[in-house]
């Protein structure tokens, strides 16, 4: 009977009130946000996407532009290499650059000047790794890419790369040598002098995790030494 169901003007005020409800709830819903954690964690996620500082040094420096990377950030990812948190990121990361497509070629052709630029001014473990992954280097040989509409024949930007880096790997007394000249290229603009060197036991001469410390860049996860 009447008690069983509201008449029709109750209902109506009944879906009134039940829809004008959730308004209400949803402004001290946001309202219990704090704005400035809401950005920090919306920065935090897009740091974690991006990967670590290195990480997108080394991106930057192997990003597809057409230009290269400044001799700034490339001392300085081969000052990462004496790091023992950093040296891994920084091998990844190089060799799955050159795994990129012909498209992709200038990302490719950064990565090989990378990798020369380590083997002579980064840690010696750069060398043996190096020389780990010299067959994927060589097969870089090979690499084709012409430009569509022009023909513009871009592989050989790669090819011709990947051919001296593994003449370099395969000259031990180069690989000295240009290790070398590229400390005394640094102590130059360093102050560091070539009596400080210590490189007494090292296979490949250059520069040394010592000689990083000395210039303030020792990293916080331990310098590798090279006498391994």
């Amino acid at each position: 009977g009447d008690g069983a169901f509201p008449s029709r003007a109750t209902r109506s005020d009944h879906f009134c009130t039940a829809r004008g409800a959730p308004p209400a709830q949803t402004m001290s819903f946001f309202d219990s946000f704090d704005v400035d954690t809401l950005k920090k964690t919306a920065s935090a996620a897009m740091n974690k996407l991006a990967g670590t500082e290195m990480e997108r040094k080394i991106a930057e420096a192997t990003n597809n532009k057409p230009w290269g990377a400044s001799t700034t950030m490339l001392q300085e990812i081969a000052q990462g290499t004496f790091d023992f948190s950093q040296y891994p990121e920084i091998m990844a990361a190089v060799w799955k650059r050159m795994n990129e497509s012909g498209k992709n070629w200038r990302q490719v052709y950064k990565a090989l000047n990378l990798l020369d630029y380590l083997v002579r001014n980064g840690s010696e473990r750069v060398i043996d790794d190096a020389r780990d992954h010299v067959y994927q280097i060589r097969t870089l040989n090979d690499f084709q890419y012409t430009e569509p509409g022009t023909g513009q024949d871009h592989g050989i930007n790669v090819r011709e790369k990947s051919r001296q880096l593994c003449e370099l790997l395969n000259d031990d007394t180069r690989i000295r040598a240009e290790r070398d000249k590229a400390k005394n290229n640094r102590n130059k603009f360093t102050g560091i002098g070539s009596d400080e060197g210590g490189f007494g036991g090292n296979r490949y001469g250059g520069f040394s995790s010592e000689d990083y410390r000395r210039q303030g860049g020792g990293g916080g996860g331990g310098g590798y030494s090279d006498n391994y």
